[in-house]
């Protein structure tokens, strides 16, 4: 995995930092042969007759045979690789930096480190410019010795002042994922000299630690100068809808859907654009459909969880209850270990549905939220009493006029396990006072005086300041 990281964090400079094959009549020949490499898919035996008869016509061509050598290391057939590479020092007189750079490369591939560092080094001896040794050299230097690389990055600096050596150092500090230490070394250097990819560097390493605020000013940049760049258009969507911007989170996902060059959207792109619209302009059915279609991609198992809630959550806002059933269904699946909320949640989904059903169906519907109260309590005896108070609400409201007690055995149960408690917190008092006040008109209603008042007089205990328990005991 370092070998992957080091090759990578040298593609990235790439684009602005090596040094350019000539487009000369060598080109040609590196166009066609790199493309028949490439092509055979590692199954370079395959194609040995066309290599080495370009070979033959090239042997004294170190521009061509490191070319190849590169080309051999992109389908990882690293022994021809290191072969063309030696092949080229050779035609050079052991004098090319581009052939010791791809042997670094090799020996980066095998992650052996101080070897390759050695060949960025020569790399580097013979041509001091060469601005992708330096940094290859830091690059795999940045765990070892941090301080060796920035040295490294100096010698840039010196050598080539015309480099963006701060982005350079925070391009493999962003690799290494120390964002922190990246966002710092972006700072360093001027924001319109940043090219795309340090842009969008600087810009994902503040969405990474949530600094939404500040990475802001890198989008607009970034737009301003790549409109169509999906990266930005991305962010925007993320940062302003982080921030609270929904119009203009809206506004980044139409545009990163429909005026961005070559997307490879993500399910996040289509998990923010559905809370965009239904933050926007409650759009719920439009938010479902970017929601259903995150949920079709490659998710982390985790994400999945967020990715239903949020699909049961807009079918029950939108009032569709059977599909916001249906999806919180799932999402107690698909988290595996639902907590005494999650049951909460859904016994208040079935009170929401009692409210707008006919009255002569509400009962059932509420019901059902009784027995979801009950299983809760069965799996989570540690909040069994606060259960037992939302089941005791649930009914008290069922049995209005109390004439099937079906309240009393949850207040019941709620009162004994905070009496066993002791010392209580002001919460649970309030609490404990709601249960007596439920026995105590209970039994008021039951004609039973001694156990009315007893209630009402541990509601006064609890609470001397409370008048409505007065008028029982007098």
């Amino acid at each position: 995995m370092k070998a992957i990281k080091y090759l990578f964090i040298g593609a990235l400079m790439l684009v602005f930092s090596a040094p350019a094959v000539a487009q000369s009549e060598d080109q040609a020949t590196i166009d066609a042969i790199t493309k028949v490499i490439k092509n055979s898919n590692g199954n370079t035996e395959s194609i040995k007759d066309e290599v080495k008869a370009v070979y033959k016509k090239n042997k004294k061509n170190p521009a061509v045979l490191v070319a190849m050598g590169n080309a051999f290391k992109e389908v990882k057939d690293t022994a021809s690789a290191r072969e063309y590479a030696n092949y080229a020092l050779k035609a050079a007189k052991n004098h090319y930096s581009p052939a010791h750079l791809l042997l670094g490369d090799i020996w980066a591939i095998a992650d052996k480190a101080g070897e390759a560092a050695s060949e960025y080094q020569m790399a580097i001896d013979d041509d001091p410019k060469n601005a992708d040794a330096y940094f290859k050299y830091a690059s795999v230097y940045r765990k070892v010795s941090p301080k060796l690389a920035v040295a490294k990055l100096e010698e840039l600096r010196a050598q080539r002042p015309d480099v963006a050596v701060d982005a350079m150092a925070a391009r493999f500090l962003f690799d290494a994922k120390d964002f922190e230490g990246a966002i710092e070394t972006y700072k360093k250097a001027p924001l319109a000299k940043l090219d795309r990819g340090d842009l969008t560097n600087f810009a994902t390493s503040h969405y990474f630690l949530g600094k939404h605020a500040e990475g802001l000013p890198i989008i607009e940049e970034g737009i301003k100068r790549f409109p169509r760049h999906a990266p930005f258009n991305r962010l925007g969507m993320f940062f302003n809808y982080e921030l609270g911007n929904y119009d203009k989170a809206l506004d980044f996902g139409d545009r990163l859907f429909n005026a961005s060059d070559s997307l490879k959207a993500s399910w996040m792109d289509h998990f923010y654009h559905g809370l965009s619209m239904q933050s926007a302009r409650s759009d719920f059915d439009g938010a479902i459909s970017q929601f259903k279609t995150a949920l079709s991609m490659d998710v982390p198992a985790a994400n999945r969880v967020s990715l239903i809630q949020s699909i049961y959550q807009a079918f029950s806002t939108k009032g569709d209850f059977d599909n916001a059933i249906k999806y919180y269904n799932d999402y107690l699946a698909a988290k595996g270990n639902p907590s005494a909320n999650d049951y909460n949640s859904l016994a208040k989904m079935y009170i929401k549905h009692a409210e707008e059903v006919p009255e002569a169906e509400r009962e059932q519907w509420m019901m059902k939220a009784d027995a979801t109260y009950g299983e809760a309590i069965a799996k989570f005896p540690a909040n069994a009493e606060y259960l037992n108070i939302l089941r005791g609400r649930l009914n008290a409201t069922i049995d209005a006029d109390m004439t099937r007690g079906l309240a009393k055995p949850y207040y019941e149960a709620a009162a004994g396990l905070l009496e066993a408690k002791g010392n209580l917190e002001a919460g649970e008092k309030t609490r404990l006072v709601e249960c007596y006040r439920y026995l105590g008109w209970y039994y008021n209603e039951k004609a039973d005086k001694e156990q009315c008042q007893s209630y009402w007089r541990k509601v006064k205990e609890l609470d001397p300041s409370n008048t409505e328990a007065d008028q029982f005991l007098q």
